[in-house]
């Protein structure tokens, strides 16, 4: 239950709000998550003043603020065109033009092509106060409810020269049974990272060049997707996707989607 409501205008009257005890105080993304919860009294921080909706590409790094929606992403066309599609397979068109990307980094688990492509290409979170920069994969290690901060204000991550997703479906419309997202940048180093199942997507392999390729032809299956939870056929269905990923050669940006 909602018991207060604040629009704060600018950063530091909302982290004075967050940083009340009494009553528990949350911030309000796009409201996607918030509005199921009504048996606890909360208020509530409304952040569309403060903006945090902006994206932006200076020299070779991104920053993407908290507020940014997901229906954003899938229609910017300069960002890499792995996470401009893991957007779209995240959700509906009428989710995504609610849902903002600081909200789905608190609540998406291991099925969310969107958090999986986050930790591909290998984002820092800022947190406030006190501007923290945490990366996505130390912050999913430490568990996600020992947050840094109060507050996430953007996320950052280095421009790829290539990036690759693909995902298996039972329609175009569905969200994915299992997915699979890689990144390249110019110093050569490549992530990987699967989902389907579980907490959170599992980062399978971080290499250079062909020695990935190499990697993946060799074995029939990666460590962490035999240890990880998901069934046969997905683990299957990850090796084929792993080998079509990391030999796609989709450029930043890309065409346009549909």
């Amino acid at each position: 239950m909602i018991i207060e409501y604040h629009r704060p205008e600018n950063l530091d009257q909302a982290k004075r709000l967050l940083d009340r005890t009494t009553p528990l105080t949350i911030p309000l993304g796009g409201g996607t998550v918030i509005s199921r919860h009504t048996d606890v009294p909360v208020a509530v921080v409304d952040l569309q003043s403060l903006g945090l909706n902006k994206v932006s590409i200076v020299r070779n790094t991104c920053r993407i603020g908290a507020m940014t929606r997901l229906q954003d992403l899938v229609e910017n066309m300069n960002l890499p065109g792995s996470l401009r599609r893991a957007a779209l397979r995240e959700a509906n068109i009428n989710i995504r033009r609610s849902a903002t990307i600081g909200g789905l980094l608190m609540k998406a688990d291991g099925h969310s092509p969107l958090l999986g492509c986050l930790l591909s290409l290998d984002i820092n979170i800022t947190w406030e106060p006190g501007k923290i920069s945490v990366s996505l994969e130390d912050w999913l290690k430490r568990e996600r409810q020992k947050k840094p901060g109060k507050l996430i204000t953007e996320i950052t991550f280095t421009i790829p020269v290539e990036t690759g997703y693909e995902d298996v479906a039972r329609s175009p419309q569905d969200r994915p049974i299992v997915f699979v997202t890689t990144t390249r940048w110019e110093t050569g180093g490549v992530r990987i990272v699967f989902g389907g199942s579980g907490n959170a997507p599992v980062l399978a392999s971080e290499s250079y060049g062909n020695k990935i390729i190499e990697f993946f032809s060799k074995r029939s299956l990666s460590d962490q997707i035999v240890k990880s939870e998901y069934s046969d056929y997905q683990r299957a269905a990850i090796q084929i996707l792993i080998k079509r990923t990391v030999q796609q050669k989709e450029h930043f940006g890309g065409k346009e989607l549909s």
